[in-house]
């Protein structure tokens, strides 16, 4: 949960010295603006790349990979794709993840829902850091995730991990 690390309560707890100064959170802020100018564009790159996972996942054998990322970026890209390049060729998540890659986001608009509800308000509480503890890491693999999210959040309606529950997520979004 990478939001911890940009909290002003949460950076506030590591000590600073000559030679490891901690930056302010200005600073910090200022950091994270100009090294990722463009979030939006990056939710989109992301999207697309989904979208070629499940094309690349359930289209029949034999198909272009790259004929179909060609068409995908021009149909839905913000960019227009560039002829004779193939670069989903060095993208190794899009076969290590067999049709999942979408998951990805999936992940980021979950961890946005538990960081606004439990630790957003607060990031030192111990009770939130308690509920997330009781509720989802003490289970370690031993219990079903959509029950484990359903609890921490006070949803019952995502313990079932159906269609309902995928649905209640993706509205969620992930925008910063």
């Amino acid at each position: 949960m990478e939001r911890f690390l940009a909290s002003p309560a949460v950076l506030s707890l590591f000590p600073s010295s000559p030679s490891a100064p901690i930056p302010s959170y200005a600073d910090l802020m200022r950091h994270i603006r100009e090294t990722q100018p463009l979030p939006a564009i990056e939710s989109h790159t992301q999207i697309l790349m989904a979208l070629l996972d499940q094309v690349y996942h359930s289209s029949p054998s034999g198909l272009s990979t790259t004929a179909e990322l060609h068409k995908l970026q021009d149909t839905i890209g913000l960019f227009p794709s560039v002829p004779n390049t193939a670069w989903q060729t060095h993208f190794t998540h899009l076969y290590g993840y067999g049709a999942t890659y979408y998951s990805y986001l999936f992940c980021r608009a979950i961890a946005k829902k538990v960081w606004k509800t439990l630790f957003e308000p607060n990031p030192l509480d111990r009770n939130a850091g308690e509920k997330f503890k009781e509720e989802v890491l003490k289970y370690g693999g031993g219990k079903e995730p959509w029950e484990m999210l359903g609890g921490l959040l006070n949803i019952p309606e995502l313990a079932a991990g159906d269609r309902k529950a995928m649905e209640l997520v993706g509205k969620w979004g992930v925008e910063q």
